[in-house]
């Protein structure tokens, strides 16, 4: 048979099939005969020659409906797009073991079910960060995740994505007006972080919160931290000290300004475990290792839980458990599907000398 001959059939066929997919129901030989316009005979021929491959399913009743073969196609085709799929993934740094850790979760999430991850490190810079997303942007990302610098200072990008019609999942740090969100329960690490500090210092005790960058996650903690003071009456907090970065040089640089300007200081609470890490080290070094209190989790921190501090207590995050949601939630929205709930908020753990034994480190 020649090309030309061929053709007709082919037209024929699909349109029998584009018929069938739009229909509710299973439908006889006279109803597709109906709809098409088709000769009887033809359409007798195209059916029985679709249903010997599978494309069709023949009813008891001789109604044709879609076969099990075509649903095996669009398994493909989706499968074939989803490993096409491109997530871009922005974080503040690399320089800090949480984003090790959650990027090596992201890349295995990745070969799991497929797609290209491209990662982007701002270095703590807000500009690079919004340069970056339109980098992104301009690769032709999917979708993008973002564990923001600042955030508030992404407004515009937000809305580029949203005219290109790119979904966006915030990562680790609640953004307004994005797809979702998904994070550690940030409020309830500064919580439990407070309740525990408090609870050892007492009554009289003076207080400060070594804090980094102005990213909603900080933020969060600190307000769960303030929450937390409310509960004991007597632990006043006196100092609130924002360093540039989230490490353990700004962590340090704050804490040397907290006791400088409060000699009688008797506790901290630092948003990080960097920033934890430097404070710790000036504290020590000035000789006053007042007890300090963090979030993250990290094996640092648990070696000085456990052995002479001053850190003594922090919230664990679960990056891996983090990113893993968020790719999930990226990869439905991809589908066109909206999830069910714009704020995933991942629990944490309050890590003490008491518990420490029986906790794992992410890294």
């Amino acid at each position: 048979m020649t090309p030309h001959t061929r053709s007709p059939a082919v037209a024929r066929a699909a349109a029998i099939l584009r018929l069938l997919a739009a229909s509710p129901a299973p439908q006889t030989v006279a109803s597709i005969v109906q709809a098409t316009a088709l000769p009887k005979t033809s359409v007798l021929g195209i059916c029985r020659a679709l249903a010997d491959e599978r494309l069709l399913a023949r009813g008891a009743n001789g109604s044709y409906a879609l076969g099990p073969r075509v649903a095996e196609f669009a398994a493909a085709a989706r499968l074939t797009a989803e490993q096409s799929l491109k997530f871009g993934l922005l974080i503040p740094t690399r320089d800090n073991e949480y984003y090790t850790a959650l990027i090596e979760a992201a890349e295995e999430a990745m070969q799991e079910a497929g797609g290209e991850l491209i990662v982007l490190q701002a270095d703590e810079d807000p500009d690079r960060q919004q340069a970056q997303w339109q980098e992104l942007l301009d690769l032709g990302a999917d979708v993008v995740l973002i564990d923001s610098v600042d955030s508030d200072a992404l407004g515009r990008q937000l809305r580029h994505s949203q005219r290109a019609d790119v979904p966006v999942v915030a990562v680790g740090s609640r953004m307004s007006g994005v797809n979702a969100s998904v994070s550690s329960d940030n409020t309830q690490a500064g919580l439990l972080a407070g309740r525990f500090l408090a609870s050892r210092l007492g009554p009289g005790a003076k207080v400060a919160v070594v804090d980094g960058l102005r990213k909603n996650a900080n933020a969060d903690r600190v307000a769960g931290f303030r929450e937390a003071l409310l509960e004991f009456s007597g632990v006043e907090l006196v100092a609130h000290i924002r360093g540039d970065h989230d490490n353990p040089e700004a962590g340090g640089a704050a804490m040397h300004r907290a006791l400088d300007e409060h000699p009688d200081l008797a506790g901290a609470f630092a948003v990080c475990d960097p920033i934890a890490f430097g404070a710790s080290e000036v504290a020590r070094g000035a000789g006053r290792p007042i007890p300090i209190a963090s979030v993250d989790g990290r094996a640092r921190a648990i070696d000085q839980i456990t052995g002479a501090g001053p850190i003594v207590a922090t919230a664990a995050q679960d990056p891996a458990r983090i990113i893993r949601t968020a790719l999930d939630i990226a990869r439905n929205l991809c589908r066109g599907v909206d999830p069910p709930q714009g704020t995933v908020l991942i629990p944490v753990r309050l890590i003490t000398e008491q518990n420490a034994g029986g906790y794992t480190p992410w890294l």
